[in-house]
């Protein structure tokens, strides 16, 4: 792999974890986080989070 595809990696997986630990403040745990990031995006006000329902 090169150098530039790395960097994008990397960056990519840094805006993941920023959209995570959003779900993590409306109270997934890490694992449903990342994965809610995949199925439903950001969260969005205190209406009911599917991702978290667990």
């Amino acid at each position: 792999m090169s150098k530039g595809w790395g960097w994008w990696l990397l960056a990519g997986f840094a805006l993941w974890t920023f959209f995570a630990l959003r779900w993590t403040e409306v109270g997934c745990d890490y694992p449903e986080a990342y994965l809610a990031v995949v199925r439903f995006g950001t969260p969005e006000g205190l209406e009911f989070l599917p991702a978290c329902a667990g």
